[in-house]
């Protein structure tokens, strides 16, 4: 999961104002049948995590929404209409020299969200479009929720303004002054933190917001929110792509390269053992590069194809197969912006 730009409720930016006023002229379509016709230097990877209504977000962490059914609806037809969806294989072949279409688009769905299989997957076959979702292979019928939401939902139901947090270190929150600051700080504390005990964590945040999470609402909330196996399954057999996302959604540069190739491991064989196949694929969480010895542990662990979130298109003259480049979207890429995206690929 990339783990978030900042969305702040403002007035249409400048840039939005300007590409709807040059969609209303009809400029943005017309520079987007220009570039069908050049010849094709770079795959975009567009990444996703929720596809679902805000309301049926609740209390967990709005920020990994993307749009909802409509906006997700729009944007392929976007694509269908000036370019053309790849697939993981295409993706192999381009980075081996091989051609792609004009304005190629690689949709990645990260995290295994239950949207993923109950509102994204209806609106791609009524498409025609292929999509990859990469899963961290802890959580299918698990019972457990995201760490991230899990943070969400705590803070949301805390009655208190100031938070004293004893671990990983001593930190004071001022969560009544500033609460969607305080939800960044820990979730980048979650994110960067190397050797974390999450277990303890989780205890200790709990006594400090003074809420306890009983462990029938979490089974319940994962039941609802997370996708099964089933689900899971159920991709694969629809003709999607399923792909890893580690075991337990850690960021990998806080773990030891052992204990990284341990998680590692462990998603790939169980993807193999459901999917009856052999999965060699893997987005990283939080979207972080690998490099160093952990670029070791990505092909040890038997991945050839690796996408982190480092936001960009991926250049096919100085592309690395276990860093390939995506784009977080988000609701500021709704309607003409996306538009705009598409003509702004080198």
């Amino acid at each position: 999961m990339y783990l978030h730009p900042v969305r702040l409720k403002v007035r249409p930016s400048k840039r939005v104002r300007l590409a709807r006023a040059l969609d209303t002229l009809g400029i943005l379509d017309r520079l987007l049948s220009m570039r069908t016709k050049l010849v094709a230097r770079s795959l975009m990877v567009l990444t996703y995590h929720r596809i679902a209504d805000a309301s049926a977000v609740g209390e967990l962490d709005a920020d990994v929404r993307e749009t909802d059914a409509r906006g997700l609806a729009e944007q392929i037809k976007v694509v269908k209409q000036h370019g053309a969806f790849v697939s993981l294989h295409d993706v192999r072949r381009f980075l081996r020299g091989g051609p792609l279409p004009a304005n190629a688009v690689m949709l990645a769905f990260d995290d295994g969200y239950r949207d993923c299989h109950d509102v994204a997957l209806p609106v791609l076959t009524r498409a025609g479009a292929t999509a990859t979702f990469f899963v961290p292979t802890a959580f299918p019928d698990a019972g457990r929720m995201f760490w991230w939401d899990r943070i969400a939902l705590l803070l949301r139901r805390c009655q208190k303004r100031t938070l004293v947090i004893t671990y990983p270190r001593t930190i004071l929150l001022d969560l009544g002054r500033d609460p969607a600051a305080a939800k960044r700080f820990l979730l980048d504390l979650v994110k960067r933190t190397p050797g974390l005990d999450l277990a303890r964590f989780f205890d200790e945040l709990s006594r400090a917001v003074d809420v306890t999470l009983d462990p029938a609402e979490e089974r319940s909330i994962a039941a609802r929110t997370i996708m099964s196996f089933r689900e899971v399954r159920a991709l694969a057999d629809a003709g999607m792509s399923v792909a890893s996302h580690s075991h337990e959604h850690r960021v990998i540069a806080t773990m030891t390269p052992e204990e990284a190739l341990t998680d590692l491991g462990r998603s790939r064989r169980v993807l193999s053992d459901v999917l009856e196949e052999d999965v060699r694929t893997v987005a990283y969480p939080v979207g972080h590069q690998v490099q160093g010895p952990f670029l070791r542990v990505a092909r040890d662990a038997g991945f050839d194809l690796g996408f982190t979130n480092a936001t960009g298109f991926c250049m096919r003259d100085r592309a690395d197969p276990l860093n390939v480049p995506r784009i977080a979207m988000g609701p500021e890429f709704e309607g003409p912006l996306f538009k705009a995206l598409m003509i702004a690929r080198p």
